[in-house]
């Protein structure tokens, strides 16, 4: 005979399951924005190699336009700011998900009878 899992245990496992999910797509945004971070710090640190009256162009839509060596490097440091502020606030993120998916975890082990329940359920 198949027991019919309690509602609040099922619910609470679909949480989990969201919350992983959640979690994965933040961990792959994480990892886009500190290879975006690594490429600006990379530009830069070249930027700040060249001399100052050095002829320097940048994209804008499909059109080239010279600018100054110190516009460009102010235009990279304020958005290598940006990045860093959505970084850290991803990074918080993520770790309050993972506290909230280890005492899900912990709590669907407990109503599953100390682990021993269906395998997969609180895993992960």
């Amino acid at each position: 005979m198949v027991e019919k899992v309690p509602a609040d245990v099922e619910a609470k496992y679909n949480k989990y399951i969201q919350l992983k999910e959640t979690q994965a797509a933040l961990s792959q945004e994480r990892i886009m924005l500190e290879g975006t971070l690594a490429e600006i710090d990379s530009m830069i640190e070249k930027i700040k190699e060249l001399e100052d009256d050095v002829e320097l162009y940048k994209m804008i839509g499909n059109v080239l336009v010279k600018t100054r060596k110190d516009a460009i490097l102010k235009e990279l440091e304020d958005r290598k700011e940006d990045l860093e502020i959505r970084l850290k606030a991803i990074k918080s993120q993520e770790d309050s998900i993972k506290k909230e998916l280890d005492r899900l975890a912990e709590e669907l082990k407990r109503l599953l009878g100390g682990g021993g329940g269906q395998p997969g359920a609180a895993g992960g």
